[in-house]
């Protein structure tokens, strides 16, 4: 048993080890990079940077370097001497410099641990911290199906003034049905009503459509939920009785919410589309 615990722990340690970072603080001094020929190793700046290599290292080919997302990926082919690279962080400007040292793997060893470069004006916890509560002020609030149905209805509804843009909603595209009718409804609601599109948004995979629904008849008509006929994940009124046409009160605003694109859920359900049948003595809306 107590064989069983010492080899576990062994175990974690090693563990821990392959997946350490090492942090390295800048002073303006070459930062020694340990290599192992053969073996890429992962130099992280936390900014997008450049990676400056001389003319003879690109000739004889000592190491393969590729920088993405603020890291430095190096992977040397053989053992070597001290060669400089240059990093050059690309918002600021400031520069890095490193001194790569390749020798051969001793046997059994462990692959070594990614490197994290601060430069002397950073702090590796507060400026991390800090970066990521920018971030997340940034994004703001999660858009929900009910965020945008209130925006829909505050542009529709509300005196310009009090318009307030939200970031990560954008106006959609509705040129192919824009003012067209489409067969919103099923059923009853379907005889009674004509449906235009009128203003659409979109917030990352979620749109929002609002259809003007206005009373054909002589008889008020309440509007059912359950004859709504166009693909939808919510759904809202902005009020369900409608007056006989022509009075006030002859129409509302159906907002609906979806996380496919506007030409999938509106254009195949076009007025125009059903124009034949309705020609030949189908039903009409």
């Amino acid at each position: 048993m107590r064989f069983k615990l010492l080899a576990f722990i062994a175990a974690s340690c090693l563990s821990l080890a392959a997946t350490a970072t090492e942090i390295v603080h800048y002073n303006n001094k070459p930062v020694i990079v340990q290599l192992h020929a053969g073996e890429e190793r992962k130099i992280q700046f936390g900014d997008h940077v450049k990676v400056g290599v001389t003319r003879k290292q690109e000739v004889e080919q000592l190491f393969r370097v590729q920088s993405a997302q603020g890291a430095v990926l190096v992977r040397p082919g053989k053992p070597f001497e001290r060669e400089r690279v240059v990093i050059k962080r690309i918002t600021d400007g400031k520069v890095v410099l490193l001194d790569l040292v390749a020798t051969d793997a001793p046997a059994n060893a462990q692959p070594l641990e990614d490197m994290r470069i601060y430069l002397e004006n950073e702090n590796s916890i507060e400026q991390e911290v800090k970066a990521k509560e920018e971030q997340v002020a940034k994004k703001g609030p999660p858009i929900t199906p009910i965020t945008l149905t209130r925006y829909a209805a505050q542009k529709l509804y509300a005196p310009t003034r009090l318009h307030n843009d939200i970031p990560g909603i954008s106006e959609a595209n509705l040129n192919a049905v824009l003012n067209k009718e489409v067969r919103a409804f099923k059923g009853i609601n379907r005889a009674q009503t004509r449906v235009k599109p009128v203003l659409a948004y979109r917030a990352n995979d979620l749109y929002v459509v609002a259809l003007l629904v206005r009373n054909t008849t002589n008889e008020s008509v309440t509007l059912n939920y359950l004859d709504i006929n166009l693909p939808f994940s919510h759904a809202t009124y902005q009020h369900h009785q409608l007056s006989r046409r022509g009075t006030a009160g002859d129409r509302t605003i159906l907002y609906l919410v979806n996380d496919r694109p506007l030409a999938e859920t509106l254009v195949p359900w076009t007025f125009y589309g059903v124009q034949a049948e309705d020609a030949k003595g189908g039903n009409t809306q």
